[in-house]
C-alpha cells in the first residue's frame, strides 16, 4: 500500500470478522466478504491486515460548483450551488452509467487510486465552498457511500458553517449507515429507483427492494427525499414499471415526494445491452402523465431542451411557483417558509 497516498487510508467504520483472513464490509448491502490484500465489489474497501480500509478518504478526482437543481434536487434550497464531488468505483453495475469515467474507470480502480497524489482533508473543502459562495455540499458523479468515513467528516464541518448536506445516490447503503449520515448532518438525498425487480437484478446486479426500503427510512429520519428514474430505451421504458414506481412514491413515501423522469442517452456499455438511442420524448410524456394519474404532486421530466416539464406548479391553486430554465431558477415564488406566495400550500425547504 505503500503507493498510495496514506491520507486516502482509513479504517471502514462498519465490518466485522470472519476469520483471520477474512473480514466482511458492512457500508453497503452487498456486504462483501474480503481476504486479505483483496478489494471488495466496489474495488474502493480493501482488507488490509484483516481489517477492511476505505482506499478514498479525500480521493477527489471530481470536483465542481454546482446548482442543487442538477443533482437534482428541485424542492431543496432553489436557486443554490453545492460544492459537488465524487472519487472512484461504484457498487452497482449499471451498463448506460453516464459517470462511467471515474465510476468505472477502463484502468483498474486502484491503479486510478495510486496515481491520485493529491489530497483533498475536509477542511479544505469546507474552505473551498465557503469560498466560491456555495450554500452546501453535495457528494455525486459516482456512488457517496462509498465516501461515507469522508462524509461524516464534511457534514460535521459543513454544519458549523451553516452548510446543508447532500447525497445523489443509488440508495444501497444499510441501514446503519443512513441512521449514522442523518445524525451526523445529511440534510437531503436524491435516490435513483433504476426499475423493477427483475431490471435491477439483471443490470445492477442488486435487489431494489433495499432501495425502496432505504427511501422510506430517509423520509423516518427527517430527511428531504427525491427520486429520480432514468428511462433507458428498451430496458426499464414497460409502462407498467413507471406505474408502479410512481404508485409505491404515491403510497410509501407521499404524495409530495418530487419525482424526476429523466431522458437517457447511450453511453459506456449501452450498446452491448440494446439500448441504441436517447429515450423516446414520447415515451418521456406518457411516463409523465402516468406519475401525475398516480396522485404525485411533483413530478419532472430531465434531459430534455426548452421544456416547461421543469416547474413546478403548487397544486393547491395551481399558480406557477418556480419558474426553471436548465439549471436555472428564473422565477421564484415562494415565501420565507418554503410555501407558495399565494396560498400557502409547502413547496420546498429554504
Amino acid at each position: 500500500m505503500e503507493l498510495i497516498n496514506p491520507n486516502f487510508i482509513k479504517k471502514s467504520k462498519y465490518q466485522q470478522k470472519v476469520s483471520d483472513d477474512i473480514a466482511q464490509c458492512l457500508t453497503c448491502e452487498r456486504k462483501c466478504k474480503i481476504s486479505r490484500g483483496k478489494t471488495g465489489f466496489c474495488q474502493t474497501r480493501m482488507n488490509i491486515d484483516g481489517e477492511i480500509c476505505t482506499l478514498v478518504y479525500g480521493c477527489i478526482p471530481a470536483l465542481s460548483n454546482n446548482p442543487i437543481e442538477k443533482k437534482p434536487l428541485f424542492h431543496f434550497y432553489p436557486g443554490t450551488y453545492a460544492i459537488t464531488i465524487g472519487t472512484y468505483g461504484c457498487n452497482f453495475s449499471c451498463p448506460w452509467c453516464q459517470n462511467h469515467h471515474i465510476s468505472h474507470p477502463n484502468d483498474p480502480v486502484l491503479d486510478k487510486i495510486k496515481n491520485e497524489k493529491e489530497y483533498l482533508s475536509p477542511e479544505r473543502l469546507i474552505k473551498l465552498a465557503i469560498k466560491n459562495h456555495s450554500k452546501g455540499t453535495s457528494i455525486s458523479f459516482n456512488e457517496p457511500t462509498l465516501l461515507f468515513e469522508y462524509s461524516l467528516d464534511v457534514f460535521k464541518l459543513a454544519k458549523q458553517k451553516g452548510l446543508y448536506n447532500t447525497y445523489v445516490s443509488n440508495g444501497y447503503m444499510t441501514v446503519e449507515v443512513l441512521k449514522d449520515l442523518a445524525e451526523n448532518g445529511l440534510d437531503a438525498i436524491n435516490i435513483d429507483i433504476k426499475g423493477d425487480n427483475d431490471m435491477v437484478q439483471k443490470y445492477c446486479g442488486t435487489d431494489v427492494e433495499k432501495v425502496w426500503r432505504n427511501a422510506q427510512f430517509a423520509k423516518e429520519l427527517g430527511l428531504h427525499v427525491e427520486i429520480t428514474t432514468l428511462l433507458i430505451e428498451n430496458l426499464n421504458t414497460n409502462p407498467e414499471i413507471i406505474k408502479n414506481i410512481s404508485n409505491r412514491i404515491y403510497v410509501e413515501l407521499g404524495e409530495d415526494t418530487p419525482f424526476h423522469i429523466t431522458r437517457a442517452l447511450p453511453h459506456y456499455k449501452s450498446y452491448d445491452h440494446g439500448f441504441y438511442k436517447p429515450t423516446s420524448i414520447k415515451f418521456l410524456r406518457k411516463s409523465y402523465d402516468m406519475a401525475k394519474k398516480s396522485g404525485l404532486n411533483f413530478v419532472y421530466l430531465g434531459n430534455l431542451d426548452n421544456t416547461d416539464y421543469e416547474n413546478t406548479i403548487c397544486p393547491k391553486c395551481s399558480n406557477l411557483v418556480i419558474r426553471r430554465s436548465g439549471f436555472s431558477v428564473k422565477k421564484l415564488l415562494i415565501d420565507s417558509k418554503g410555501n407558495c406566495k399565494y396560498c400557502g400550500y409547502p413547496i420546498c425547504i429554504l
